[in-house]
């Protein structure tokens, strides 16, 4: 495929075809969310003395703003990619590949923010959008170790809708947790319209920055988690969510570089498909 006299790439620091470059560096625009959230938590801890009965709100058909910050993210990626034609400089015919490879998702920096409405005792309706920034580990489009995908940054925004609801304390409860803390489930349905990648191709001692994009995706989650009732209008959360993408993302990496004046292209074409889940904290505020 590669002749034996052009240079190959340096594996010295190579963690995989497709490592982030940000791998082990301290993720601070995260640490910054997290920290400020645990200070207006900590904060909060005061609670004030409620003037009606807790969770009033759920019955009343008050609208709430929703501050959502997760603090732990992780997907596991499943990959499957065609590969080609990639041409074989010592005359031979082209190479193609289909390659099926395993990664992971790892959130750097997240957000969201939406609007809860009342919908029935003690259920509500939640509609809002988020953003994440993360990186991807250990993903390998390719076979061949003179192609190398090292992708800088991955964005993506998302639309979600979500139903919830609120339990009541059991019984045998009421001793252990007071009546302003309950234990909610959620289920919820994400559209994301696509997702950006800044990443490098390198081939062979050449290496080229490259944009490229995901088709729109769906997929479903599960929320289970506590929350506390801090004062009146103020309701703090703490929860974990599983995520089930419907269709797998489909995503198109082909790039061209510049070898020794020849332009060379090599296509990549694949379908991705995430698992995994979060831990969130957030901040509901009925005005």
């Amino acid at each position: 495929m590669i002749p034996s006299h052009l240079p190959t790439a340096t594996r010295s620091t190579w963690r995989g075809p497709w490592s982030a470059e940000s791998v082990g560096r301290t993720r601070l625009s995260s640490q910054f969310g997290i920290g400020a959230l645990t200070l207006l938590a900590c904060a909060s801890c005061r609670s004030s003395k409620l003037s009606e009965a807790p969770y009033s709100f759920l019955r009343k058909g008050q609208t709430a703003v929703v501050w959502k910050q997760p603090v732990w993210n992780k997907h596991k990626l499943e990959g499957q990619f065609d590969v080609g034609p990639v041409p074989d400089f010592s005359g031979g015919p082209d190479n193609f590949f289909n390659e099926y490879d395993e990664g992971s998702v790892v959130g750097k920096y997240e957000i969201a923010l939406g609007l809860r409405s009342y919908l029935v005792e003690d259920t509500t309706i939640e509609v809002g959008i988020g953003y994440r920034q993360y990186d991807i580990e250990d993903l390998s489009p390719v076979p061949d170790p003179s192609i190398r995908f090292l992708v800088e940054t991955v964005d993506s925004m998302q639309f979600y809708l979500a139903l919830r609801h609120y339990f009541q304390t059991p019984t045998f409860l009421d001793e252990l947790m007071s009546d302003r803390w309950r234990v909610f489930g959620e289920l919820g349905f994400f559209l994301a319209p696509g997702i950006s990648v800044d990443a490098n191709l390198q081939f062979l001692t050449t290496t080229q920055p490259f944009d490229s994009t995901a088709d729109p995706y769906y997929f479903l989650s599960a929320t289970g988690g506590l929350a506390y009732q801090v004062s009146d209008d103020l309701l703090a959360e703490f929860g974990v969510t599983w995520e089930h993408l419907l269709d797998p993302m489909r995503v198109d990496l082909t790039s061209t570089v510049d070898l020794a004046g020849t332009t060379v292209t090599i296509p990549v074409k694949g379908e991705i498909t995430p698992k995994g889940g979060l831990v969130f904290f957030s901040l509901a505020w009925y005005p």
